[in-house]
């Protein structure tokens, strides 16, 4: 699986959302490897209407409908068409109790969640929740050129030991071998952005992640 986050690029905004989620149609069409797009809250209904593909908000806030000025609702992602959230990324962190309650919130709404850590306590505490995926990340190393199943698989081994849900790898994900090494090691899944956003040929190297899971079936969610 891959979870592809758009975060505010301008090659992920405006037209060039759709532009890029089509070819996310595209390669998930041809390879069958699941990918879900995490979106900006302007594009959800719009992706969702227009592409058809699987749209998760990048962010939501545990709150429910009603005076709540700039702040995201679940209730709101769900009727735009989203699927799911992340919580926790490294570019948005929040607390434990706010991913506690946020979790509970989108639960109500049936939306999915995947929760980000970037510690083994944490991962730990996050996992009694149950999210329905469980990521592992680096912060230091998002959006670089090193990747982080490179550098520390010990570690992100010790935490997929613990996790019963899907497992995904992020921080500095850019190609097969790290897709290859991450099921090695016993994850289903990759975060990343700029390797895919940020790219010359978008579709070469989303093709190119994507070929990383051949041969490989997995449980989902």
């Amino acid at each position: 699986m891959i979870f592809l986050s758009l975060k505010t690029y301008p090659q992920a905004s405006g037209d060039q959302v759709i532009k890029l989620c089509q070819i996310v149609k595209k390669v998930q069409d041809k390879t069958k490897i699941k990918i879900m797009v995490g979106a900006q809250a302007f594009d959800i209904r719009r992706i969702k209407k227009e592409v058809g593909i699987e749209v998760w908000a990048q962010h939501l806030d545990p709150i429910d409908p009603g005076r709540h000025f700039g702040w995201l609702s679940p209730y709101s992602a769900k009727q735009a068409g989203a699927t799911g959230t992340m919580i926790n990324h490294a570019e948005h962190a929040v607390d434990f109790d706010t991913i506690k309650a946020t979790m509970k919130k989108c639960q109500s709404h049936n939306l999915k969640t995947l929760v980000g850590t970037d510690s083994i306590n944490l991962a730990k505490k996050v996992i009694n929740l149950k999210p329905n995926y469980l990521a592992f990340e680096n912060p230091d190393l998002i959006a670089g050129n090193t990747s982080f199943v490179d550098v520390d698989a010990d570690r992100i081994k010790q935490v997929i030991d613990l996790t019963p849900m899907p497992f995904f790898v992020g921080a500095g994900i850019s190609k097969k071998s790290h897709v290859q090494k991450t099921i090695k090691l016993g994850g289903q899944g990759v975060i990343l952005a700029s390797g895919v956003i940020k790219a010359n040929d978008q579709e070469t190297a989303l093709y190119d992640l994507a070929s990383g899971f051949q041969n490989h079936t997995f449980k989902v969610r």
